[in-house]
């Protein structure tokens, strides 16, 4: 015990006496007979007689983040939101009769495994299995529907977009993109308008769903949100890439289709032949590829649309890229009718298709280089004709 000027001298009597040592509030000690740094994990122990011992009961546990300060515990209760984004933001309507409303915000820390479903030309049942085995909640009641193979996401994979056709009451489609580029097969039918689910740097924690009873099926799905996660991965594939609005038929459905499928997450595939079958109406659309890694090779995609009108293409030159498109579709013939391309060296297309119906035009916009983005690849749907589209738009290559 240090006897310097301000220390406390305890008694001889009770100098080994380590119970005293609680009523001391300045004081000095030195450990003998063990080293000076001994740590949890060094495997030594000290020495205590067994009735200086003392029985401690707990009558209460509180978390480890209540021994912080208020100003501390709301920071981290900030940063711990932060982590959660529901996209299209939470917007709940009152949950009315035959309606219901299922999330999984409780197991967003957890890492999703397999997306399970079943359908029809409706979404009768979505829900996720996590790699702890935890599951959603069960919203599997519908009557309807094909129970689907799970989609299985391998490890560090993570679903990072949605694609869904919503027809204004139900859920009618889906597709699920993931980290690797790998797309999903897409369930249900394109019936309503298309649109992409996703946030930039998240990744797929959960899904907050609603259902309602149909008159016929049972429960059905009738609006889903993913809630994305932003602590998993730094960066996130492709995630400076845009999308255009929804250019066609909002009713009637053809089948529906996504060249992500093909593009995966290359920044190196580049169109370099447009095909366009017309005549009164777009009849099909089909792109050719090259990949500035593979030299020469070319990739053809589906032609998305039928066989009939006349056959145009417009073939684009070195360092040549789209960077508008304008056109028209019609509701009335569930089509596009007209399309023209041009490209970021000033070059016109010719325009396929007739002058009819609603007009539109979608520009490339701006990447963070301050460069136009360049068109890489379309999705929407078709049956003999082009009956919608989407634009997907990437930063230049160079």
């Amino acid at each position: 015990m240090n006897t310097t000027a301000g220390r406390f001298q305890l008694p001889e009597v009770l100098h080994d006496n380590k119970a005293n040592l609680s009523t001391i509030k300045t004081t000095n000690m030195i450990r003998k007979g063990i080293p000076g740094n001994v740590g949890w994990n060094d495997g030594t122990w000290t020495a205590m007689d067994a009735i200086e011992w003392q029985l401690i009961a707990i009558i209460k546990v509180l978390p480890t983040i209540s021994l912080l300060t208020d100003d501390l515990q709301a920071q981290l209760t900030e940063l711990c939101a932060a982590r959660l984004a529901y996209i299209p933001p939470l917007t709940i309507d009152p949950i009315r009769w035959l309606c219901m409303i299922y999330d999984d915000t409780d197991n967003a820390s957890n890492t999703i495994a397999s997306v399970k479903l079943r359908n029809s030309d409706y979404i009768d049942c979505l829900s996720l299995t996590y790699l702890d085995g935890m599951s959603s909640a069960s919203r599997d009641s519908g009557k309807g529907g094909l129970v689907q193979p799970d989609f299985t996401l391998v490890n560090g994979e993570h679903i990072t977009e949605i694609l869904s056709c919503f027809d204004g009451e139900w859920v009618r489609g889906i597709q699920f993109v993931t980290s690797t580029g790998r797309c999903s097969a897409i369930y249900g039918t394109f019936e309503g308008i298309p649109a992409i689910s996703r946030s930039k740097g998240g990744i797929l924690a959960g899904f907050s769903i609603n259902t309602k009873k149909h008159p016929t099926w049972d429960y059905l799905v009738s609006g889903v949100r993913g809630i994305w996660r932003y602590d998993v991965l730094p960066r996130v594939p492709k995630e400076n890439d845009v999308y255009s609005d929804y250019f066609g038929a909002r009713t009637g459905y053809g089948k529906g289709f996504n060249d992500r499928a093909l593009i995966g997450n290359s920044s190196s595939m580049y169109i370099s032949n447009i095909e366009v079958r017309s005549g009164s109406e777009i009849d099909s659309i089909q792109f050719t590829y090259n990949d500035s890694k593979n030299g020469t090779d070319k990739i053809k995609t589906a032609r998305h649309g039928g066989s009939a009108g006349t056959h145009h293409q417009f073939e684009l030159g070195d360092g040549e890229y789209i960077v508008s498109i304008s056109g028209r579709f019609s509701q009335q013939y569930l089509s596009l009718s007209q399309l023209c391309f041009g490209t970021n060296l000033g070059r016109i297309s010719e325009i396929y298709g007739y002058e009819s119906g609603q007009e539109f035009c979608a520009r490339a916009p701006l990447g963070e280089n301050g460069r136009n983005l360049r068109l890489q690849y379309i999705l929407g749907k078709s049956d003999s004709r082009l009956n919608g589209i989407m634009f997907a738009w990437t930063p230049d290559m160079t």
